[in-house]
């Protein structure tokens, strides 16, 4: 089925292990504007006893551009050589080196080499069952089932559509946490140049804190979140490999690209670690900031709840999606 004219009302839906984030937005002569925003109670993809999911009516658009944290995808930025002809699926693959089965692979071409001699591409594959069970969600009617894609790509490109572009000419870095998997990439004059997924997200803080104190869930995110107990020397156990890691990427980066970075923009809110988020400034000596997916975007009247109005970066998947989906069907 084409859709002549474009989509015009898709509502994003970012399956997080934290909740069911959705923000449903329309289009109307080249603005985007946000009707509605909500978080949901968690689902988890393919499971059978899994009662039906349903969106509430303010949230309900014609299409849904799905998006899931990804734990088993595989995340690759490849160089090919040449320019891209017939079918690239088999040779992406090979690149990507996937192990044996059936996956949905995607990609987007980031740039050409001079000349042309190369060409770099994100890459992206799913377990096909996975995806399967995602799109199976939304079985029948509205809102209709238009994209799939990793959340923290999704968020990528709610950045590159928001603080991205105020860096044209600057090089940035930018760190999306989930519950399980935490992606950072890094931007040079608005081309991504380095992407890594990490399997590492704010749950894995909040299990550590359960453990060694004696807690609930419900009160480790309590204590995260209104800093009522010292943790800070439990997140920075927790965090380590992964900042030891943040901080190679940073200068190879700096070294392969000849530039500095000069931001690095983290998650903010609810749920996210002032102590992990210190830890990184520590270790990356960087100037950090924060961002709002909504930057850029009209607001309708009471289109986000007030309760959220301190967790808008939690929305950032959702956001990315629906934009992404914009942009594809604007690209046809």
């Amino acid at each position: 089925m084409r859709i002549k004219k474009g989509p015009q009302d898709i509502v994003g839906v970012d399956f997080d292990p934290s909740g069911v984030k959705c923000v449903r937005v329309r289009k109307n002569n080249g603005a985007v504007s946000v009707v509605s925003a909500g978080i949901l109670p968690a689902v988890t993809i393919g499971s059978d006893s899994e009662s039906p999911f349903h969106l509430p009516k303010p949230l309900v658009g014609r299409y849904v551009s799905i998006c899931i944290p990804g734990e088993t995808a595989v995340v690759k930025l490849l160089n090919l050589p040449g320019q891209l002809e017939g079918d690239v699926q088999p040779q992406i693959k090979e690149h990507m080196g996937i192990e044996e089965g059936d996956y949905r692979i995607g990609y987007q071409i980031v740039s050409h080499g001079h000349g042309r001699t190369e060409t770099k591409l994100l890459t992206v594959a799913i377990p096909d069952a996975e995806a399967k069970a995602a799109c199976g969600i939304f079985p029948t009617g509205w809102p209709a089932p238009i994209s799939l894609e990793i959340s923290g790509l999704a968020s990528m490109t709610a950045f590159l559509h928001g603080p991205a572009l105020t860096h044209k000419d600057q090089s940035v870095g930018v760190i999306e946490q989930g519950a399980r998997v935490t992606f950072a990439a890094f931007f040079n004059k608005g081309e991504l140049v380095l992407i890594r997924k990490f399997d590492f997200g704010h749950f894995d803080l909040l299990d550590r804190i359960q453990k060694n104190l004696g807690v609930d869930h419900e009160t480790a995110e309590n204590i995260v979140a209104d800093g009522s107990f010292d943790v800070s020397q439990i997140i920075k156990e927790v965090s380590e490999p992964f900042i030891k890691q943040l901080v190679i990427s940073k200068h190879f980066i700096e070294r392969r690209e000849n530039c500095l970075i000069a931001k690095l923009y983290l998650p903010s809110g609810k749920g996210v670690s002032r102590d992990w988020q210190n830890e990184i400034k520590s270790a990356l000596s960087l100037d950090v900031d924060f961002w709002n997916p909504f930057e850029g975007l009209s607001l309708g009247p009471e289109a986000i709840p007030r309760q959220y109005e301190s967790q808008l970066s939690r929305f950032t998947g959702a956001v990315g999606t629906a934009l992404g989906s914009f942009e594809e069907a604007a690209g046809r």
